[in-house]
């Protein structure tokens, strides 16, 4: 069973567009975000395939926006985590 590779690129397509859509309905911020990533990634790789260059930008800036907030909140957990352990450590003292 194989299928035409024109169809399994359509269906690729899809499902970009079915986790971008998927992405909006999350209530956890970090959860829409990586849906949307994997989603952008997708859409950006059957844009490519179609040459549609716009939507490729527009794919591959949503995966860096949304990358560089994941990133930027897991350094602020981080840090406060950090924070939050020195001052019980002092208050444990």
């Amino acid at each position: 069973f194989f299928m035409d590779s024109k169809i399994a690129l359509e269906i690729f397509g899809y499902i970009g567009t079915f986790l971008v859509i998927l992405s909006m309905t999350m209530t956890s911020v970090n959860k829409l975000r990586i849906f949307n990533i994997c989603g952008a990634v997708i859409s950006a790789i059957y844009s490519a395939a179609y040459q549609a260059w716009p939507v490729v930008l527009l794919n591959v800036c949503l995966t860096v926006i949304n990358t560089f907030h994941l990133i930027k909140g897991k350094i602020a957990a981080e840090k406060k985590t950090d924070t939050k352990d020195v001052i019980n450590g002092i208050i444990n003292e």
